[in-house]
C-alpha cells in the first residue's frame, strides 16, 4: 500500500507553501509528494516543479500532465529530464488532452517507446517520425530521446474514463489512474504498476482499505495546506499501511 500527498495545483499552490506541504509530506511519511498545473498548460511546469520539490524532499516526486497537447518527443525528452534531475525519484499520471482517440493512441506508442529508449521510427496517422523534412538536409532514419531517463521504467499511470483507452495503455505498460468512487473497488491493472487512486483529503482509511481489498493501490490523498497534509498523515499513512494494529501505535486521530 502506498500513499502520495497531491497532486497540489501550481496555478494556486507554489512557492513557499509548496515548500511547507512537501516537507510535512515527507514528515508525515508520504512515500511521494505531487503536482499538477491546470489542463492545457503543457507538461513543462508541472515537471519543472516536480523537479524543484525533489530538492526540498528524499521521497519520490510526481506530476500530472497531459499527453496529446504536443509532440510526444518533446513530453519524453522532458520526462527523462526531470527524471534525470530528481534522481530516478520520477513518476508521472498522463491526462489525455485531446478529443481524437486515434490522437492519443498514438501519442502513448510513441511515448512508451522513446521512454523505454528505443531507437523511433514511426509511420502513423498523426505523427512521423523522424518527419525528414527536405529543408533539414540529412536526417537520421530513426531517433532516440538524449539523455535517457535515469530509471528503467519510469512509473507512469494513464488517467481516463474511456475503458478502451485504458485497456490501450495497459497494454504498452501504462498503469491504470481513476478517481476514488467511495464503494467502488480499486480498478484492475494489468502493468507491473499498483492502480493509483486520486482522492479528496476527507476519505478514511476504512473506505481506501476496503476499495483496495485483497490487492495493493496506490492512493494520492488531495490536500490543501501543510496542516491538511499532517493531519492527513496521522488519519491515513499508518493505518493503511498496518491496518491491524491499535490507534495508539498510528497517534492521534
Amino acid at each position: 500500500m502506498r500513499v502520495g500527498a497531491g497532486p497540489f495545483d501550481l496555478t494556486t499552490f507554489s512557492g513557499g507553501a509548496l515548500r511547507a506541504a512537501a516537507e510535512q509530506a515527507a514528515a508525515a511519511s508520504f512515500d511521494s509528494v505531487w503536482v499538477a498545473e491546470r489542463r492545457s498548460s503543457g507538461a513543462g511546469g508541472a515537471l519543472a516543479a516536480a523537479t524543484m520539490v525533489a530538492q526540498w524532499t528524499p521521497v519520490r516526486v510526481g506530476a500530472v500532465v497531459e499527453i496529446g497537447a504536443y509532440h510526444p518527443l518533446h513530453l519524453a525528452e522532458d520526462i527523462a529530464v526531470a527524471d534525470v534531475a530528481t534522481a530516478g525519484r520520477l513518476e508521472v499520471v498522463l491526462r489525455p488532452a485531446h478529443d481524437d482517440p486515434d490522437v492519443i493512441k498514438e501519442h502513448l506508442h510513441v511515448l512508451s517507446a522513446a521512454l523505454a529508449g528505443a531507437h523511433i521510427q514511426w509511420e502513423g496517422l498523426h505523427l512521423r517520425i523522424p518527419a525528414r523534412l527536405a529543408d533539414n538536409g540529412f536526417v537520421p532514419q530513426r531517433l532516440a530521446i538524449n539523455p535517457p531517463p535515469m530509471q528503467p521504467a519510469v512509473p507512469a499511470w494513464f488517467l481516463d474514463a474511456d475503458e478502451v483507452l485504458g485497456a490501450h495503455a495497459s497494454r504498452l505498460g501504462f498503469g491504470t489512474a481513476a478517481p476514488f468512487q467511495a464503494g467502488a473497488p480499486v480498478p484492475p491493472t494489468w502493468s507491473r504498476l499498483p492502480s493509483l487512486v486520486m482522492c479528496r483529503g476527507h476519505v478514511d482509511a476504512e473506505q481506501l482499505l476496503a476499495a483496495a481489498g485483497d490487492g495493493s493501490a496506490y492512493f494520492l490523498v488531495a490536500v490543501e495546506t501543510a496542516e491538511d497534509v499532517r493531519l492527513a498523515g496521522r488519519r491515513l499513512v499508518g493505518p493503511l499501511r498496518m491496518p491491524e494494529f491499535p490507534d495508539w501505535v498510528h497517534g492521534e486521530r
